[in-house]
């Protein structure tokens, strides 16, 4: 039973639809409950984040309320810049409710008195039906918390950059900055817009939050709804609504199972965030746990590749990403990123030396860019090129 992305939305999913459902039940629900009662909800539930990083979002969201100051800012995450996913677009195009209602949630809980919603301006559809779902929300008075005044919503389309997803690379793009990360500390949570204690949340972590006060925690821990962004070699690539912990397998057949029958090559669990993993990873299970213990991690997109695929062609395109997207910050980056995507593109070679050359550039970084890339050529060239003998 989806909970958070009903099946069959063609377009926008209307206040009136939303509300059928249970939606800002939740706001209600937090009144009763109390600030610390929605954090320790959201505590009970699981819920971590779905930006990629899976940092507990109770935690997250306790930090910025005993932050000191009085004001604080709520900045939902949709930029949506990783290859392969679309679940944060689609989450915002088709259940807009669900996100503003998660925004509104967390301003109450954290103390926050205002919010902007941050979305690649290439996502029309998104922008609009957040914009119109402001309205609506407004209009209908459904955006209170114990009768106070709504917390006020700013949303702003802008032209993204790939590492403008780091939340402090979002956060400098915001305030009018290069969008180049900062130094932690000071974290967002002490110190981030405009100096202020911030809750930066991606899209689908407050619609999550959202689906927890309205069911409560114990219900939403047993559904452990997710949103799989599902492409590459699949029959059917898009988003899906499957339990935490499904099997990679079950999630590859609920996308039409391989295109046109090929065996299962490799997948990147969390898009190009995350090292490959090779073909005895068909059945790994999708949690967080799981999914680290087979060398890589969940992050916002599964790219599946099939037996077709020349895994050292895929690394290099990857690479090649990595190299011309580098914010251009650290020497060792641009050199690291370049270095490493010329020796993938020139064919096989000394694949020991390529992995050696790989691990020196970990933590080389001002943030986790440079380690990223390194992780991700070593684990490819690991896996070599030849097909594997696996089936869908």
């Amino acid at each position: 039973m989806a909970i958070v992305l009903p099946s069959g939305l063609v377009g926008p999913e209307t206040l009136g639809d939303y509300r059928l459902r249970g939606g800002y039940e939740g706001l209600a629900r937090a009144a009763a409950l109390g600030p610390e009662g929605v954090i320790g909800e959201l505590v009970a539930s699981g819920l971590r984040g779905r930006g990629g990083a899976a940092f507990p979002t109770g935690d997250k969201w306790r930090l910025v309320r005993d932050a000191s100051g009085p004001d604080k800012v709520i900045v939902a995450n949709g930029a949506e810049g990783e290859p392969g996913s679309m679940k944060d677009r689609t989450t915002m195009a088709r259940v807009p409710h669900a996100v503003l209602e998660g925004i509104w949630l967390a301003a109450y809980a954290t103390g926050a008195g205002r919010a902007v919603v941050y979305i690649n301006d290439e996502f029309a559809d998104a922008v609009g039906a957040m914009r119109a779902a402001l309205g609506e929300a407004l209009a209908a008075g459904v955006a209170s918390v114990a009768g106070a005044p709504p917390v006020p919503v700013e949303i702003l389309a802008e032209t993204h950059v790939y590492i403008a997803g780091e939340e402090t690379a979002l956060l400098n793009v915001l305030m009018g900055k290069a969008a180049v990360p900062w130094h932690k500390p000071p974290y967002p949570t002490e110190k981030g817009l405009d100096g202020l204690p911030t809750l930066v949340n991606n899209v689908e972590t407050l619609a999550q939050a959202a689906a927890v006060a309205r069911i409560g925690a114990g219900a939403y821990r047993q559904a452990a709804p997710m949103l799989f962004s599902v492409s590459g070699d699949v029959a059917r690539p898009g988003v899906y609504e499957l339990p935490l912990g499904t099997r990679l397998s079950d999630l590859v057949g609920a996308a039409g199972g391989m295109a046109g029958g090929a065996a299962f090559r490799a997948v990147l669990p969390g898009g190009y965030s995350t090292p490959m993993l090779g073909a005895d990873a068909f059945d790994v299970a999708l949690d967080y746990d799981s999914v680290r213990a087979a060398g890589s991690g969940l992050g916002c997109s599964i790219i599946v590749l099939g037996a077709a695929r020349d895994l050292r062609q895929v690394a290099a395109e990857v690479m090649e990403f990595f190299s011309r997207e580098s914010c251009g910050r650290c020497p060792t980056c641009v050199r690291g990123t370049r270095t490493l995507a010329d020796a993938l593109a020139a064919g096989p070679g000394d694949d020991a030396d390529l992995i050696v050359q790989a691990e020196r550039l970990r933590h080389k970084g001002i943030c986790s860019f440079l380690d990223t890339a390194a992780r991700f050529t070593a684990s490819s060239v690991g896996l070599g090129a030849e097909p594997a003998d696996a089936t869908a």
